[in-house]
């Protein structure tokens, strides 16, 4: 390259600029002297060349450059072999955010840059020839002028000067990587041939550190981890029981549900939360002053249509007209009387009481007292201490093929040293939110004989033995779901 190539014209150049240290000083109008840019080039590249692993020569390109050339910023991206950008660094910034929106920007920018015709060449980006997108965003995200310098394998075309002719198979295949250089001032001949060797320096440097490593090793070294391999492979297929683990509640295997009868608001209640009621004993009232008074209107509506009725009766004799509302005034004394019927039953439904004999569940008589409550709403449980079951609501990430018969131990909060035997009898097809929030399958576990029946209510652990599989399925059977989950394989 000679030097007259690399000299930048005077009337071109951009307002000078505090250049960082180890810069090349400019001669008038802030002009790069040839040999000082012929030897920051030669500089760049050989440090270029020293870095030891891809984050360092990353951060070298991207701040460093600026040693030969003046820019605002710069962004080193790597290229899919489908075209896909994915941003790697940028000048003056130490952690990225690759959902950032400059960042997905740049990445569809570079995406439309490397698939284009001049992908293999150091040219200037014209945002015309961009998707509407992202040309649409070029003022809020790009600068004014950007250069676009592709970092090649040594085995791609080499260029002649900027915008000649290049084979056709380098136009179609997009490089590995590129260096995006923004600034507000025109781009000059003189420094796109800089950036045109620096960037052939940068991609050998970047090929180099980001290329296949060494395929083979020695003997002795490739016996150890193959031996290493087969005895972890050889202990992960050993059979071993499937078990989940699952939150469990001792409830009754036939319950009766107490709802409540009519809307209204509860006013006292009879018992309370585990008291063993018999069967026909008061469980809970509701406000009666509404229903009573009800009632009485009812009462005395009736007996005026009824009094109506018998002085329209004795008057029908001599009074035709009155002999017509007769067959009036019974109907409306029928209703009457259906609406005292009403009133009468709602009011006998005022106190609730147990149906057979059994343990009242409810939570506490505060949570209800005062509260108003619609027709068949829950308020109560009556339940049968002798029959027990185990309520298990099993997550639908750790559901295994839960088949009647197979074993169940139950941990009580209460003795967790002595659990409990049982036997799955029935699981849910659908699943459902527990009361924590999660979504579970319910899965019903009857004690095994011999047992002694647990208080209803009591808590624990549930753990479900299934099948024998290999550790390896047992150990990673999570994180091979998560894989499955996130992967779709």
């Amino acid at each position: 390259m000679s030097v007259a190539m690399a000299q930048t014209p005077p009337q071109q150049t951009a307002p000078p600029q505090a250049a960082p240290q180890g810069a090349p000083q400019g001669g008038p109008q802030g002009a790069p002297q040839p040999v000082n840019g012929l030897l920051m080039l030669l500089e760049l590249q050989r440090q270029a060349w020293r870095q030891a692993t891809a984050p360092e020569l990353r951060y070298h390109i991207v701040n460093q450059t600026r040693r030969l050339i003046a820019y605002r910023q710069a962004a080193f991206l790597t290229v899919g072999e489908r075209g896909r950008a994915t941003l790697e660094a940028v000048s003056n910034i130490a952690v990225l955010e690759p959902n950032a929106p400059f960042a997905q920007w740049l990445e569809a920018a570079v995406r439309a840059v490397a698939a284009g015709a001049q992908a293999q060449v150091v040219h200037v980006v014209d945002p015309a020839a961009l998707p509407a997108a992202v040309r649409a965003a070029w003022g809020e995200w790009g600068p004014a002028q950007v250069l676009w310098c592709p970092l090649r394998k040594p085995e791609a075309p080499r260029e002649g000067m900027p915008g000649a002719a290049t084979d056709s198979r380098a136009k179609a295949a997009p490089p590995p990587a590129g260096l995006w250089l923004g600034r507000d001032e025109p781009w000059t001949d003189g420094e796109i041939l800089l950036l045109s060797h620096l960037a052939e320096g940068y991609g050998h440097a970047w090929w180099a550190l980001s290329g296949k490593r060494a395929k083979s090793q020695g003997l002795r070294r490739a016996l150890l981890p193959l031996l290493v391999l087969l005895l972890i492979a050889g202990a992960l297929a050993i059979p071993v029981p499937m078990s989940t683990l699952a939150p469990a509640e001792i409830q009754t295997s036939n319950p009766v549900i107490v709802a409540a009868p009519l809307d209204g608001v509860i006013d006292r209640f009879h018992v309370q939360p585990n008291e063993t009621v018999a069967a026909g004993q008061p469980l809970f009232s509701f406000e009666s002053t509404v229903l009573r008074s009800r009632f009485e209107v009812a009462r005395k509506g009736l007996t005026q249509a009824e009094a109506e009725l018998l002085s329209a009766s004795q008057a029908a004799f001599a009074d035709p007209q009155t002999k017509a509302r007769v067959a009036q005034l019974r109907a409306q004394v029928e209703l009457r009387r259906a609406e005292m019927t009403l009133a009468r039953e709602m009011l006998e439904r005022v106190t609730v009481k147990a149906d057979r004999a059994g343990i009242a569940v409810f939570t506490d008589v505060n949570d209800w007292l005062g509260k108003p409550v619609s027709v068949g709403e829950r308020v109560l449980t009556l339940a049968d201490p002798q029959a027990p079951e185990i309520d298990i609501m099993v997550p639908v990430g750790d559901a295994l093929v839960l088949e009647p018969g197979s074993l169940v131990e139950l941990f009580l909060n209460v003795d967790p040293l002595h659990p409990l035997q049982a036997r799955l009898v029935h699981a849910s097809y659908e699943a459902g939110l527990s009361s924590a929030g999660v979504l579970s399958y319910r899965v019903k576990a009857a004690l095994e004989a011999g047992e002694a029946p647990p208080r209803i209510g009591l808590r624990g652990t549930a753990k479900i033995l299934g099948d024998r599989v290999p550790l390896a399925l047992y150990l990673f059977r999570r994180p091979l779901a998560l894989l499955r989950q996130s992967l779709g394989i």
